[in-house]
């Protein structure tokens, strides 16, 4: 349970710095912004890192096929999509169209790009830490 809930507050933050991103880009043209857009974003981000959170707890037990990952990866996105798209029509951010779903999609696509190559950078770490302390343990032992 810890762990669980160790992963929705790294994927919370790395998607609301990713969606804060996609939100002054797509903003910078204006002087100023409401201040309401805040929690709206960590609404957004809490949504879409919950349901992150239970995508990556998907744990098998047996190893699955690149075509199984693959089916899990778009529903991913699309559940992602989903929640933007609809939330940011209910909060008035674009309107309920196909251009509005196109930009949705897009923003979606970046953040979920930036949360994979933060998300490789931490595992990578993690990792190299891992592999560091085992060498070290195997090397005492001989």
């Amino acid at each position: 349970m810890i762990e669980t809930i160790k992963k929705f507050v790294l994927f919370f933050v790395i998607i609301t710095t990713g969606v804060l991103l996609v939100f002054v880009l797509n903003t910078i043209r204006y002087e100023t912004i409401q201040t309401s857009h805040i929690w709206k974003i960590f609404i957004v981000s809490g949504l879409t890192s919950l349901v992150t959170t239970i995508f990556f707890s998907i744990d098998p037990k047996k190893p699955m096929k690149r075509f199984v990952y693959a089916l899990i990866a778009i529903g991913h996105i699309l559940s992602l999509v989903a929640i933007v798209f609809f939330a940011g029509t209910k909060f008035g951010w674009f309107k309920f169209s196909w251009g509005g779903f196109l930009v949705v999609f897009v923003s979606v696509a970046i953040v979920y790009a930036f949360t994979a190559v933060i998300s490789i950078i931490l595992t990578n770490k993690e990792t190299k830490a891992l592999n560091d302390a085992l060498s070290k343990y195997t090397d005492k032992e001989n």
